[in-house]
């Protein structure tokens, strides 16, 4: 070969090397608004009803009179049922927290099988009682009524939220690769307003549902928060969410005695065989769950919600375990719960389970 067609293949080569690159990279990703990727991902009218799911969740301090972090993991199995059923799902949590006084560490899980939940608590298998399952999932039908089932509406948005509105000065990233499926990264700075705005209103829905939640802090979580990131992965080709990352610094308000110097909050949720069946399966040899087992594991009944007190109160007030029973109507409902908020005793509580048989 000589000099002169040497000279031109390595150019020719020079030349096409790079575009063989951002092929390779996801270049046709690259051509596709930040925007435009987060809006058809979020508001997708495909759902997601079914798939794996892993969620980490970790909060860290440090400085102060005592530095230290937790860390929630939570994953498992998901499948989605007809408008207003109840889904079906396995998962397990564990939960390890560590300062320089003390460490601790816990495990267990929820599985509910369309129609009979159970919980797991430090390794043990334990029924919830039929009734109260039979109640929670009422309730949710009742919930979803309100909140409308067309296919299209995902959880995020009956829950009043937007989470396109959570990113500024977005940047598409590319085509990475999340559990064997390949998306569009989307990054963005965290727009830290919008992100209290919307946790705000998760707490408030949850004022109303279970009581008792304190919601004015949130007020000062403006203000504390210095920086975050926000990163976005969607399915190149159906754009449906495989990743959601939020990371936040935050300072806590000067003056706070023994207060840390700084604290960092990393959210990640990854999705995996999105739409793909799962078979969830009942455990085997489930113990009944009632007050005396929370008893054991140093839960109090009676800083529970008045519905979870009803229902796990004792064996007495309602059935341990057993056959599925016909879910209270929403009047029953309505009444069961009023008497439970006036209700003082084993036999008060008694009478009120009587209510959801009426």
């Amino acid at each position: 070969m000589t000099l002169n067609r040497t000279r031109a293949v390595a150019a020719l080569a020079l030349a096409v090397a790079p575009a063989l690159l951002l092929a390779a990279c996801g270049e046709s990703s690259n051509n596709e608004s930040p925007q435009r990727v987060l809006r058809e991902t979020f508001s997708n009218p495909t759902p997601i009803k079914s798939g794996n799911f892993d969620l980490d969740l970790k909060v860290e301090t440090s400085g102060g009179d005592d530095p230290s972090s937790v860390e929630v993991k939570l994953g498992g199995s998901f499948e989605g049922q007809s408008p207003g059923q109840f889904p079906e799902f396995d998962f397990d949590v564990s939960l390890r927290a560590e300062s320089r006084s003390q460490t601790f560490s816990g495990s267990g899980g929820l599985t509910a099988t369309g129609d009979r939940a159970f919980v797991n608590i430090q390794g043990t298998e334990y029924s919830v009682p039929q009734q109260l399952y039979d109640r929670f999932t009422s309730a949710y039908s009742q919930l979803q009524g309100k909140s409308g089932s067309a296919q299209g509406t995902g959880l995020l948005q009956r829950l009043g939220i937007n989470p396109i509105g959570w990113l500024t000065d977005l940047k598409n990233e590319g085509s990475e690769e999340v559990e064997g499926q390949k998306t569009i990264h989307i990054s963005g700075q965290a727009n830290v307003p919008q992100i209290v705005a919307d946790l705000e209103t998760i707490a408030k829905d949850a004022a109303k549902s279970v009581g008792n939640v304190d919601i004015s802090q949130l007020d000062q979580l403006e203000k504390a928060i210095q920086s975050g990131d926000v990163d976005v992965n969607s399915g190149e080709t159906d754009k449906l969410l495989r990743r959601l990352g939020l990371s936040l610094e935050l300072k806590p308000p000067p003056g706070t005695p023994g207060a840390p110097d700084s604290l960092t909050v990393d959210f990640e949720l990854n999705l995996a065989d999105v739409n793909e069946p799962k078979t969830i399966q009942a455990p085997a040899n489930a113990q009944p769950l009632n007050a005396n087992v929370l008893r054991q594991f140093g839960i109090d009944p009676s800083q529970l919600g008045s519905a979870l007190r009803g229902g796990l109160g004792t064996s007495d007030v309602l059935p341990e375990s057993g056959g599925s029973t016909a879910a209270p109507s929403p009047s029953a409902a309505q009444a069961y719960q009023q008497c439970l908020s006036q209700a003082s005793g084993v036999t008060a509580l008694q009478q009120c389970a009587n209510l959801l048989g009426q």
